[in-house]
């Protein structure tokens, strides 16, 4: 009997999958138009430090020197909040402040640092709002994580996006990564460009974008009325108090933020335990976005479902294992000819879920580098053994949650934008080429 619930559960989970892809798959966002004349901006852009010496230098040089591409109307300025790292961080951003004079670095106390990225980026937005000479509605906050780069015709698109939609508070890009040289990696670009943007999509369509912590852009008041939480996933805990308060949140697939991948798995299982278990902390906002006038019941639905869903990948995919093999061993000793219904279901659903995802995925990654369809299927096939791999991670992260666990585990950056130029300089140059064309 709990076997059968557990498939019921599975399956019901399987479904809610092929909803959102089917979805996914008869949605077409949008790309932003350039406008005639583009609003009066000034943009802060935040980079979170902490022990960052191996990318900090060359990512501040790159995206300063995409800074400079951008329209005159847009006045912009690069902070870097040090939280008193114990390398050579603060060193090098205080030797790259004499050459860019608007290259600011700050700087916090022992007795505030290592609290997460939530209070350093409070911190940033304490000072920014410190200069009164600035228009807090046309301040514009991004936060970008110490290994990213962006280019500046994605960030020209940010104000275009701003300036036609002067309703929305919050946008968030999709993510690349530049380091897919190898298969881990490969399955994280295959997981952001593929699985998270479809679901992206399907939000902006029918509800409102969530914030994924690294290429997001909003408005200063916003950030100032909605200050980040302690939590371990503080983008989504950010976008849920937004919702209650009224704040309108956007997502857009024209604009890509590139970041490094992980390459080993254990600090990939240490990242994603503490997103899951991030997820788990959101819980308690699960009231008020149901009781609240400011979300419609696709985004009270969607939330509940994916905050529910990693305590329930505790056991579901150990239950489709012991549930395949149940089955497979039926099929072995019954007699000749007899084929599990269950079975076949099991492998049609997979079978299924590797189309869509892979389809998916050839699409949005067609903006940026194209894939043939036999490479986005044969990455969809892989990504299931990838997950094989994140099975541990929902009950590292519930157990972690249920013993108060509650430190912020932060993901190392090694791979600087300037070691993998396939993907961060020509890839971006020949997108917008294109897409100008």
């Amino acid at each position: 009997m709990l076997l059968t619930w557990i498939i019921t559960i599975s399956l019901i989970t399987y479904l809610i999958y092929l909803v959102n892809f089917a979805l996914s798959a008869s949605i077409h966002l949008p790309t932003i138009q350039p406008v005639d004349k583009l609003d009066q901006f000034t943009f802060c852009l935040v980079i979170p430090v902490l022990n960052e010496q191996q990318v900090i230098g060359e990512t501040i040089r790159q995206l300063l020197t995409e800074m400079k591409k951008m329209p005159p109307q847009v006045k912009s300025q690069l902070i870097a909040v040090n939280d008193d790292s114990a390398d050579s961080s603060r060193a090098i951003i205080e030797q790259l402040q004499r050459q860019y004079p608007n290259l600011i670095l700050l700087n916090r106390e022992p007795k505030d640092a290592h609290r997460g990225k939530g209070a350093v980026l409070n911190a940033a937005v304490a000072s920014i709002h410190q200069h009164t000479e600035i228009d807090p509605a046309h301040t514009i906050l991004g936060i970008l994580d110490a290994d990213s780069i962006i280019q500046a015709a994605d960030l020209t698109k940010v104000f275009t996006y701003f300036t036609t939609h002067p309703a929305v508070d919050m946008l968030q890009g999709s993510v690349k990564i530049y380091n897919n040289d190898h298969w881990l990696t490969q399955m994280q670009d295959f997981e952001f460009m593929g699985i998270n943007s479809a679901l992206q999509q399907v939000r902006q369509t029918y509800g409102q974008g969530i914030a994924s912590g690294n290429g997001q852009f909003m408005r200063l008041p916003m950030a100032l009325a909605n200050p980040w939480g302690h939590g371990l996933l503080e983008d989504l805990e950010f976008t849920l108090k937004a919702w209650t308060k009224g704040f309108t949140t956007a997502f857009s697939d024209d604009i890509v933020v590139y970041q490094s991948g992980i390459e080993k798995v254990r600090p990939l299982i240490r990242q994603r335990v503490r997103w899951c278990q991030g997820s788990m902390q959101c819980w308690r906002y699960l009231p008020a976005i149901w009781i609240s006038s400011h979300t419609n019941f696709f985004q009270k639905l969607d939330t509940t479902l994916w905050l529910v869903l990693p305590v329930l990948s505790t056991f579901i995919p150990i239950a489709n294992v012991v549930a395949l093999v149940l089955q497979v061993y039926n099929f072995l000793h019954s007699p000749a000819g007899w084929i599990s219904p269950a079975l076949i279901m099991i492998l049609a659903l997979s079978l299924i879920i590797c189309l869509a995802v892979g389809l998916e995925y050839h699409e949005n990654i067609a903006k940026i580098k194209p894939a043939t369809y036999p490479q986005a299927i044969g990455l969809s096939i892989l990504y299931q053994a990838y997950l094989v791999l994140l099975i541990p991670v929902p009950c590292i992260a519930l157990g972690r949650q249920l013993l108060h666990m509650t430190k912020w585990e932060k993901t190392e950056h090694t791979q600087s934008p300037a070691t993998e130029q396939s993907d961060t300089a020509k890839s971006p140059t020949a997108r917008h080429t294109s897409v100008e064309k």
